[in-house]
C-alpha cells in the first residue's frame, strides 16, 4: 500500500496535470467510484480543469473546478501517467486530458476507490486524520503526548486517527532506525527513545521521498529496494548481520533485526 514516500513523490510528478483540463473517461470497473454529488463521474468530470494535487494521509486530492476528485489506493492501487504507453493489465480507469496525458487507475484487486465529492470531510475516514508528520504541527511535545497510549507501538504508529500516512512498511523501517522493539507498549518508551523515534520518522520518511525521486520512471511503480528490513524476512541485518527475522504485532506482519531491536527469540 502506498505511503507517504510514494504519495508525496507521486503528487509532485501529477502536477503537471495542474492547469490541465479532463476531456474523456474511460471506466472498466465502475465500482471503483464513490459519487458523492449528482450525476454519473463522466457527467461529473468532463471540462473539468485540475487547479491544485494535494496529499492528506494515504489519499491524493485533485482539487478541480467544482469538485474533488480522491484517490484512495489501498493495497494494490497504483496511478500511471503516460502519453502513448500500452495500457497495463487491470487498469479500471483512464482520464485523458486536453495535453493527451492518460492518468490511468490500476487495480488487480479491484479494492481501490475513486471519491467525487464537494466536501472532503465526506469521505471514510477522511475527518478523523492525524497529524501529518512531516508537517510543522507535528513537533516533539505533540507526538510525545501521542504515545500517551498503551497499545504496541507499532499500531500506534499505523493509526491513522493518530499519525497519517505511515503503514507497515514504513513502521517497519522507523522502528529499525530507532532500535524499538515493535511490540514496547507506547507508553512505555523513555524520553529518550521517543525522541530517537521523533527523529527516526522524519528521517525515514524524507529520506525515503529522496530515494524514490531518484528511481521512480513510471509513477505506477513500487520502489522498495532500498528498505533495510521490510520485506527482508532472512536476509542479513545491514547494521549487525543478524538474520531479520518475521514476526505478527497485532496481526500485522513485520520485520525485526532481534539483536537491533532487542527482541528474544523464539517469541
Amino acid at each position: 500500500m502506498p505511503e507517504i514516500p510514494d504519495l508525496e513523490v507521486l503528487k509532485e510528478r501529477l502536477h503537471v496535470l495542474v492547469g490541465d483540463s479532463i476531456v474523456s473517461l474511460e471506466v472498466t470497473f465502475p465500482l471503483t467510484f464513490r459519487v458523492q454529488v449528482e450525476g454519473t463521474p463522466e457527467q461529473i468530470l468532463s471540462s473539468q480543469k485540475v487547479e491544485e494535487v494535494e496529499r492528506r494521509g494515504k489519499f491524493l486530492i485533485f482539487k478541480l473546478e467544482s469538485v474533488y476528485l480522491v484517490f484512495n489506493l489501498m493495497l494494490t492501487g497504483r496511478l500511471q501517467l503516460a502519453v502513448d504507453q500500452k495500457r497495463k493489465p487491470n487498469t479500471a480507469v483512464v482520464i485523458t486530458f486536453s495535453s493527451g496525458r492518460e492518468l490511468r487507475f490500476i487495480d488487480f484487486r479491484k479494492m481501490g476507490k475513486i471519491y467525487i465529492t464537494d466536501d472532503l470531510e465526506k469521505i471514510p475516514q477522511y475527518c478523523g486524520l492525524g497529524v501529518e508528520p512531516l508537517s510543522d504541527q507535528f513537533k516533539l511535545d505533540t507526538f510525545s503526548q501521542l504515545l500517551n497510549d498503551s497499545r504496541e507501538i507499532k499500531i500506534v504508529l499505523t493509526d491513522q486517527k493518530v499519525i497519517a500516512g505511515i503503514g507497515n512498511a514504513y513502521s517497519d523501517e522507523i522502528l529499525f532506525h530507532a532500535r524499538i522493539n515493535p511490540r514496547r507498549k507506547a507508553d512505555s518508551l523513555t524520553d529518550e527513545e521517543v525522541s530517537l523515534l521523533y527523529d527516526s520518522i522524519q528521517y525515514i520518511l524524507e529520506n525515503a521521498i529522496c530515494e524514490i525521486g531518484k528511481r521512480l520512471e513510471d509513477t505506477s511503480e513500487k520502489i522498495r529496494d532500498f528498505f533495510y528490513v521490510h520485506g527482508k524476512k532472512g536476509e542479513p541485518c545491514p547494521v549487525c548481520g543478524s538474520v531479520i527475522r518475521e514476526i505478527e504485532v497485532v496481526k500485522r506482519v513485520t520485520n525485526v533485526c532481534p539483536h537491533c531491536q532487542n527482541m528474544k527469540f523464539p517469541l
